[in-house]
């Protein structure tokens, strides 16, 4: 007899993390939660150090009514450790670590930026430990955000298939996306430099599990979009456990949405989930801009 699956149940610890300097509500049993308090530029050192242990431990934190300019959102994300290099925009003028993220109303595309399960340059050497996302214009219904706990969806897995997966090395390269969204627009991706483009292709390989450097947890490292394959073995072998653990990590139990309005900041740990952003509103315009924190060779 095969089980019939059934939804993950047990485990879900998104409980809301306490602080004096400010209150977390969290969105889901899964991940995610709001931050209320504080402006983000009006946080103490002892608040702010606070602020990140709540992110590490909600994966997830978003904040209403933020506003902030270019040099409020640079400096404020600064606070975070340093810039990461990012793979495909040179940022806004005068804000090299302030990128645009913008789909006008009159645009008509098959294919988005960051449509497809991802987490963020996972082919670079050293890849991004954490994004920020801050909302100018959005539109009234569609471009919501969606995230999945990864280290959530690990513990859910058998012990058997646990110890299977932490000897494996994932092999995370930018060119199966590349191609793909070639054929679909007709148009390559743009990189930020040659060089990148070259690094993305060429990919890294980095442990399947791995574990976070502040918290200790083990997550799954794992993303449909950059995925390509593990190190030894042949696209057949590979194919059916990528199929297997992306459905496994993004299903729904393991996941928050996010409706977006103007004003509102998100952030969160690259190193503990993935992300998307449906392509479902043409005719609004949708005006995003973004940091990402360096990260350090996955372990």
């Amino acid at each position: 007899m095969w089980e019939v699956r059934v939804s993950p149940c047990g485990d879900f610890d998104n409980h809301p993390f306490e602080s004096e300097h400010f209150e977390a509500r969290p969105l889901r049993a899964a991940m995610g939660a709001e931050s209320v308090g504080p402006r983000l530029t009006e946080l103490s050192d002892a608040a702010f150090e606070d602020f990140k242990r709540a992110l590490y431990h909600h994966k997830m934190l978003f904040i209403r009514d933020q506003h902030l300019s270019h040099a409020e959102h640079e400096e404020w994300a600064a606070r975070l450790g340093p810039f990461a290099v990012d793979a495909y925009t040179q940022g806004v003028e005068g804000h090299r670590n302030v990128h645009p993220i913008i789909k006008e109303a009159d645009t008509r595309v098959p294919s988005l930026f960051g449509g497809g399960w991802h987490t963020d340059s996972p082919f670079l050497a050293e890849p991004p430990a954490i994004t920020t996302l801050r909302a100018v214009e959005v539109p009234p219904y569609g471009g919501d955000t969606t995230w999945c706990n990864s280290a959530l969806a690990f513990r859910h897995l058998s012990k058997t298939y646990q110890d299977m997966l932490r000897g494996l090395r994932v092999h995370m390269s930018a060119r199966n996306n590349y191609l793909t969204q070639e054929t679909l627009l007709g148009t390559a991706i743009q990189f930020s430099s040659e060089e990148t483009r070259r690094a993305g292709f060429e990919g890294r390989y980095h442990p399947l599990v791995r574990t976070h450097p502040e918290t200790g947890e083990e997550s799954l490292y794992i993303c449909d979009t950059y995925t390509i394959g593990f190190e030894g073995m042949t696209t057949r072998e590979a194919k059916p456990i990528v199929d297997f653990l992306v459905a496994h990590v993004t299903q729904h139990a393991f996941t928050c949405r996010l409706k977006w309005e103007p004003g509102m900041v998100a952030l969160w740990d690259n190193r503990l989930t993935m992300h998307l952003g449906p392509n479902d509103y043409d005719g609004f315009r949708r005006e995003m801009y973004r940091t990402t924190t360096a990260g350090t060779v996955p372990v």
